[in-house]
């Protein structure tokens, strides 16, 4: 299956595109551009042929394909080819998981060689989890459920840091695909219109040495309508469907991989985690409300004045006075 033709079709969704177009734009004969429909047809993909318009990607196979998702990507951490063999084996999709983030830990368990920069992908989780134990639920073929394996310094490894760079890199990717004014709700909860869309689990387990794995957990809603949330929770979460427009869940992902390697590669580089810090913090809607947390059993209700180097929260607290609540022992209650 020729890949380039289906992000193109993808690409232009909104449109016909002309068959000429196609052929120059794809070095492809009439001829090869026929066949290269029926491959995709035969693959799942439902192209409309308008005699005066062209061509038009009418539906697309449900599951991510991971041929698609990493072809033409200038990627030099996630996903990027593999140095021996040269194909895009550190992008797999797999249908169903108990969870991305075990799957990404197995593969980290073969050393770094095999697991760097590796994404996984899934269709469904039947044990997905977010943070403090709570569960990822959505319906099959309706999210982008990526985990990525990612050796760092032990310096850079934080689970801070890279917490809050995920979600940098998950709002810009959205951004990407939809246009809509993205930002964070502290700590990993990434929202639009103050409704949460997608949300952060990093994990790390410390080894001996320099360096060690850490995997990066994201999961972003994109197609679910309404009923597919519990009533509980119904008013503070959404997908991209109900907000913004329906998004092509193989752009969104292939948007998602090159800003993950872009804040990866900005804290290799000196002053590159302040920025990402800077970045982080303007997009946080936490900042300036009036909150109430909990850490280690006692609660606190403050106005929350900013964030610390280590992504914590300094809030003015209620009764008098400042405060700093770490981000990994800290929630938000309500």
């Amino acid at each position: 299956m020729d890949v380039r033709l289906s992000l193109t079709l993808r690409e232009r969704r909104s449109q016909p595109v002309p068959a000429e177009e196609l052929c120059a734009a794809l070095n492809l004969t009439p001829q090869r551009l026929a066949r290269e429909i029926d491959d995709l047809t035969r693959c799942g993909f439902v192209i409309e042929n308008h005699p005066m318009q062209g061509l038009h990607l009418a539906a697309a196979p449900p599951s991510l394909i991971a041929e698609e998702l990493s072809h033409g990507l200038a990627l030099r951490h996630v996903g990027r080819p593999s140095r021996a063999s040269g194909s895009n084996d550190r992008v797999r999709c797999v249908e169903s998981a108990a969870s991305t983030n075990d799957l990404a830990w197995e593969a980290a368990a073969g050393g770094r060689d095999a697991s760097d920069g590796l994404a996984v992908l899934a269709e469904y989780q039947t044990g997905g989890r977010g943070r403090r134990g709570n569960r990822w639920l959505a319906p099959p073929h309706t999210c982008v459920l990526c985990s990525v394996v990612a050796w760092l310094p032990a310096t850079s490894g934080h689970a801070a840091l890279l917490t809050r760079a995920s979600a940098l890199a998950t709002a810009l990717a959205i951004e990407d695909q939809t246009g809509a004014g993205v930002g964070i709700k502290w700590p990993n909860d990434v929202v639009v219109e103050d409704r949460k869309v997608g949300g952060i689990l990093v994990e790390a387990r410390p080894v001996a040495g320099e360096s060690g794995p850490v995997v990066i957990g994201i999961g972003i809603n994109c197609t679910q309508g309404p009923q597919a949330f519990p009533a509980e929770i119904r008013p503070a979460v959404a997908s991209l469907k109900m907000l913004c427009e329906e998004v092509d869940r193989t752009l969104l992902a292939r948007s998602l991989l090159v800003r993950l390697d872009e804040v990866l590669g900005r804290m290799a580089v000196p002053d590159g985690a302040d920025a990402i810090a800077r970045d982080a913090a303007a997009r946080c809607r936490t900042l300036g409300r009036r909150i109430t947390v909990q850490e280690e059993g006692t609660t606190y209700t403050g106005e929350v004045v900013d964030l610390d180097t280590d992504y914590g929260l300094i809030l003015r607290l209620r009764e008098g006075g400042m405060r700093t609540f770490p981000a990994m022992t800290t929630h938000v209650v309500g």
